[in-house]
């Protein structure tokens, strides 16, 4: 479409049937905008009645879905959102690991196991308050016991009584690697 105005550009999509723009395919229903109108398009969708604070990317694509375009929708897109105060006190969180994840794969039940302690929370019978769980890898199967401390020997306590004696001696114990579970006898 080499050089064309903006009107030009209205006529032009008028006399075509569907075609491909910077990999979007559009229509010729698809009005042409002023640059005005346009902006005023990404605002409404962006922080409107019905806004989603959508980023550069998907703000653009949420107006041609709409069935509107012109000519400097992308670079529109950016500066409002570029502007937009929510939008970047929230951008800099970032929303993916660090790592990349891997999947934990356990070959058969009860041989690995995931262990953590989650708490404190209010003091139950006991004075207990601290929950240790543990999670077997392939069944998903929970065994959990309230503690009054989080210690290595409460530790081993629970893993004899609520590991061992039902399922046999694990293969392996994830944790998180506190004290509790860096023990020379847990890590025997």
């Amino acid at each position: 479409m080499g050089g064309c105005q903006a009107q030009d550009t209205s006529h032009s999509l008028q006399n075509a049937g569907a075609y491909p723009l910077q990999e979007v395919l559009y229509t010729p229903s698809a009005p042409v905008l002023s640059t005005e109108e346009g902006i005023h398009i990404l605002q409404e969708i962006h922080s409107g009645c019905c806004g989603a604070q959508a980023g550069t990317r998907m703000l653009a694509n949420k107006a041609l879905r709409a069935g509107y375009f012109w000519p400097t929708m992308k670079q529109d897109a950016i500066r409002l959102v570029s502007k937009c105060e929510r939008c970047q006190k929230h951008s800099s969180l970032i929303h993916q690991p660090a790592e990349p994840l891997t999947t934990m794969l356990s070959p058969y039940p009860f041989m690995q196991w995931g262990m953590d302690i989650v708490g404190p929370f209010s003091l139950a019978a006991g004075q207990r308050k601290f929950l240790l769980v543990a999670i077997d890898y392939f069944t998903k199967w929970v065994e959990a016991e309230l503690l009054a401390r989080i210690t290595e020997g409460e530790v081993m306590k629970f893993i004899w009584k609520n590991i061992v004696c039902h399922f046999g001696i694990p293969k392996e114990i994830i944790s998180d690697n506190g004290r509790q579970f860096q023990g020379r006898r847990i890590q025997e």
